[in-house]
């Protein structure tokens, strides 16, 4: 408004006094903007920290040894991905403790230690959050996961020839969906990862799955 005025009525005292009250006026208010915003940032941390206790007692469940390992831990998030992220983290942390990581006595008879190790780490990427849950253990099996996807009918045979391995792997979040050969208390019922991928694209997230045969999953 100001700059029309100065077009009208040229550079006057007033006009020139307008300009400068307008132009404090902005910057008070991104000021304020970004006080708020800043107010609504959270370290990752208060979500993580979550699951020292989980992966304990899921590896007491399931008769292994895991090692939780934190990265990036005061990476900050929006208070309100804060706030609903929990659940297809545990859904995720599951599924590596349970069908991820292997035995003691598998991880001897393969050479690595013991111990699997279990990582949630938290990094910025441009304008995006990447929350990362990565296991050591024995990967997903690609022809395993086609299989049983064209099994259950979830996908046609000629889809999957025509996958990339990426895709293959991305049938892991289709509903109904599960390769464990029998149900557990912990998961195995075929529910769980759709239920993250439909959380993660509610909070305009996306997700990626990589994967190598005895190195782990990402």
């Amino acid at each position: 408004m100001a700059t029309e005025l100065r077009a009208e009525v040229g550079r006057a005292r007033s006009v020139a006094d307008l300009e400068q009250r307008t132009a404090a006026l902005a910057r008070t208010v991104k000021d304020l903007q970004d006080g708020i915003m800043k107010a609504r940032m959270l370290p990752v941390a208060s979500v993580f920290n979550r699951f020292h206790r989980v992966v304990r007692d899921l590896a007491k469940a399931g008769g292994k040894a895991v090692r939780l390992e934190l990265t990036g831990e005061d990476t900050e998030i929006d208070k309100k991905v804060i706030d609903h992220i929990g659940e297809p983290l545990v859904h995720l942390v599951r599924n590596a403790v349970d069908h991820g990581l292997e035995s003691t006595a598998e991880r001897a008879a393969a050479g690595k230690p013991p111990e699997g190790l279990l990582r949630l780490g938290a990094y910025q990427e441009g304008d995006h959050i990447c929350v990362e849950v990565v296991d050591d253990g024995r990967g997903l099996d690609r022809a395993a996961i086609a299989r049983k996807a064209i099994e259950k009918g979830l996908i046609g045979a000629e889809e999957v020839a025509g996958a990339s391995p990426e895709q293959v792997l991305s049938f892991i979040f289709l509903p109904g969906f599960s390769t464990a050969r029998q149900v557990s208390d912990i998961s195995g019922r075929g529910v769980g990862m759709d239920v993250v991928k439909n959380a993660v694209e509610d909070m305009g997230g996306g997700l990626r799955v990589r994967s190598a045969p005895g190195a782990g999953t990402t």
